[in-house]
């Protein structure tokens, strides 16, 4: 089996894209794997070799995108990647975003990037399947059209985030353009495919009722192992993922709180690992270097070991209303990693966001879904390690109900083989 993944990101472990990509695909040892992706980066991963690179810069030069190498990216060469320390973010005119990514969609209207070098590249793969992702970039879906009509073969795409729906706020013209320019290429994009992927029951009737499509729900998945540990003294709280959408200022009230228990001497401790760039102000909020601690982004196979040298997993989403909007259909990644890590799970968002409601719902997490009760849930964790030890073994007991990888790999081959094949 031949799969091409046409993506925005480069694959790579250390951010969340590419970790994605690496759950779902370590699984199809028999299968031959390339990718084309719009990212500037290089890969660094350890299931596939063959790339084909088209960055926005790339757009502006003679050379319209350019085969990789064929060689071992899982050590990449980008000495940058997961550096140790965090990354702090210059004060910037925030206020452009919206225009400039506007302007990065209009130059790949504008500029030549179907070049007979990347038809070379996918007529050469002859890929059997098309595995792209859909994103808030309608570029990438034009992408994956384009390799779909070269290649002749059937589409499988995945959304985990609300690209599709007017339930946002925000008052910019720029962002509302390319919304709606979005809309119609997701239109497109799902239409070209014999199978949609969602990350929630939630966003899957939703969008099954608005496009039409069938679509299964997808997960992160991993394989799941009891750990039975005393809870430390201090006790550790870890995060790991990015901070945007407001989710560094419910961590900066998490420091807060810890902060507070901690007056009369050290009973808990924050870890935050995340690659994500802040302002030096917010980035003194969430690092005191005594309480709380921010750290740069680490591979997963590290990460996995910073989970298991702590003991409460921390998952947080945004409350205030454009950020509820955003994410009100997501399902983090991170809830798997928390819910594997043998750590409690401390779930902190409002209770309609979906992945908060799916750990309320099964009592998988000590949950915090009013701002206000974050101190005394933190205490009350503290005050009562067995409270630890109970949320960490009800978060293994989900996990391994609903997320167990040889089940959900099983279930993805056999999907992809029918896709190959025709069956509906």
């Amino acid at each position: 089996m031949n799969i091409l993944i046409v993506s925005y990101e480069a694959w790579r472990d250390t951010n969340n894209g590419g970790n994605v990509l690496s759950n779902i695909f370590a699984s199809f040892s028999d299968a031959n794997i390339a990718q084309v992706y719009c990212s500037g980066e290089l890969p660094q991963n350890t299931v596939c070799k063959k790339y084909f690179q088209i960055s926005d810069s790339m757009l502006l030069t003679d050379r319209k995108g350019k085969a990789l190498d064929e060689r071992d990216y899982s050590v990449s060469s980008d000495k940058a990647a997961g550096a140790a320390g965090f990354a702090v973010k210059n004060r910037g005119l925030q206020w452009l975003r919206d225009p400039a990514l506007l302007a990065r969609e209009l130059m790949w209207t504008i500029f030549r990037w179907k070049t007979p070098e990347l038809e070379g590249f996918i007529r050469d793969f002859k890929p059997d399947i098309i595995f792209a992702p859909c994103y808030s970039y309608f570029h990438v879906s034009k992408l994956a059209l384009y390799a779909k009509e070269v290649a002749g073969c059937p589409m499988i795409s995945y959304i985990s985030d609300d690209n599709y729906s007017l339930k946002q706020l925000r008052f910019s013209p720029f962002f509302w353009i390319n919304r709606l320019i979005t809309r119609k290429w997701i239109r497109r994009h799902f239409a070209a495919c014999s199978l949609v992927y969602t990350m929630t029951d939630m966003q899957k009737e939703e969008y099954e009722a608005k496009l039409k499509r069938p679509m299964k729900v997808l997960c992160k998945s991993a394989e799941f192992t009891p750990r039975e540990a005393a809870v430390g003294s201090p006790v550790r709280f870890i995060y790991a993922g990015g901070l945007y959408l407001n989710r560094w200022r419910m961590l900066s009230k998490l420091a807060e709180a810890i902060r507070a228990l901690n007056r009369d001497g050290i009973r808990a401790e924050l870890h935050i690992y995340s690659g994500s760039r802040l302002k030096e102000s917010r980035v003194n909020r969430l690092h005191d270097g005594t309480h709380s601690f921010l750290h740069g982004a680490i591979p997963f196979s590290e990460l996995t070991e910073r989970y298991r040298e702590s003991d409460v997993a921390v998952h947080v989403e945004s409350f205030d209303l454009k950020n509820r909007l955003i994410t009100r259909l997501s399902f983090s990644t991170k809830i798997i990693d928390c819910m594997n890590s043998g750590c409690a799970i401390l779930a902190v968002g409002p209770d309609t966001q979906a992945g908060i409601a799916y750990l309320r719902e099964h009592g998988a997490a000590a949950c915090v879904c009013d701002p206000k009760e974050l101190s005394s849930t933190v205490r009350e964790l503290v005050d009562h390690p067995e409270q630890i030890r109970d949320y960490a073994q009800r978060a293994y007991q989900l996990g391994k109900q609903n997320h167990d990888r040889a089940v959900i790999e099983k279930h993805l081959k056999q999907d992809f083989r029918e896709v190959i094949e025709g069956k509906p």
